[in-house]
């Protein structure tokens, strides 16, 4: 396996073998950046037989941590149907990191998000970040440190995750992926240095192909073919995958309009040269601006599917 965080983990593995583990990290960097699956690695290095970096990822405690099933590994994060990590989640976790360890030396603490948490909840946290508990680490990740309590970020000694680089991304899809080199380039670009994203994107890019070739057919004399389109079912459930669909459509237009390569869809050479020469760089930076700010407002307003298919069609159509 291609190791995205090297040197952190060279970092950490030097503090397992000299036994100067702090009580409490927090693992800081953009969303989506691998932050969460290498606390789940640092746990297994923790916990495995060989009690360091690269853990084995073979033994029953290593199997047991990435499948979230290791009784010395409790988990925090936001339920599905909630918006925040509330105080009595906090006091739930916390009861369970009081008990002895069940099969291991440690146990291991994982608050994913931990911008999502109350200030009540960070709050009832503190005691445990004060007041370690014997044998117990805990691990905070977060993408917005400014949403932490200062008090919560000087307790934990904090390690940055840089977004990864998008060379090494390709890298990963071909040699773990075993995909070609064009797919896997234009998969990377789309992660925009994140690594939980690839798994996720790779079923995705046919999707997005279909359908701008759904988009960029319908005549243009044929309103309705087109409306329908940002109204279907597929568009509409799946809103945020479409919008980023056309948001780094548009980011590719702005590319090609100034003499520059596309990065997101390569594949659209042709298209994208087309309709930048029909476009002014004005109205491409209007259509732009108009996506990102969809976006925004489906995120902090909840948009409406179907308005957001709406403004869409009738502006950049």
């Amino acid at each position: 396996m291609i190791n995205a965080f090297g040197q952190i983990e060279q970092n950490l593995s030097q503090a397992i073998s000299r036994n100067r583990i702090a009580h409490a990290y927090l693992f800081l960097g953009p969303r989506a950046a691998g932050k969460f699956q290498f606390a789940l690695r640092f746990a297994q290095a923790l916990i495995c037989e060989r009690k360091n970096f690269p853990p084995c990822g073979d033994c029953p405690d290593c199997k047991q941590i990435q499948a979230r099933t290791h009784p010395d590994l409790h988990l925090l994060e936001v339920e599905p149907d909630e918006d925040q990590i509330k105080i009595n989640a906090v006091r739930e976790f916390q009861k369970l990191l009081s008990l002895r360890p069940f099969q291991a030396r440690w146990k291991v603490g994982i608050i994913k998000d931990a911008e999502n948490l109350t200030i009540q909840a960070m709050n009832a946290l503190l005691k445990t970040l004060e007041e370690p508990l014997p044998n117990t680490v805990l691990i905070l990740t977060s993408s917005n440190r400014s949403r932490l309590l200062p008090t919560v970020v000087s307790r934990c000694q904090t390690l940055r995750f840089p977004p990864v680089k998008t060379e090494l991304l390709v890298e990963i899809l071909l040699r773990e992926q075993k995909l070609s080199p064009e797919k896997a380039r234009l998969v990377a670009y789309y992660a925009e240095g994140s690594l939980e994203k690839i798994d996720q994107l790779v079923p995705l890019m046919e999707q997005r192909r279909k359908f701008l070739e759904n988009w960029l057919n319908v005549p243009s004399q044929n309103a309705v073919a087109g409306f329908e389109l940002v109204q279907g079912q597929s568009f509409t459930k799946n809103l945020g995958k479409y919008l980023e669909f056309f948001i780094n459509w548009y980011r590719d237009l702005v590319r090609v309009k100034v003499k520059l390569s596309p990065e997101f869809n390569p594949d659209f050479e042709v298209e994208l040269t087309a309709e930048a020469q029909r476009l002014s760089l004005e109205r491409i930076m209007a259509g732009l601006d108009l996506l990102l700010r969809l976006e925004e407002q489906m995120i902090s307003y909840h948009l409406n599917a179907s308005t957001v298919g709406e403004q869409i069609f009738f502006e950049l159509r």
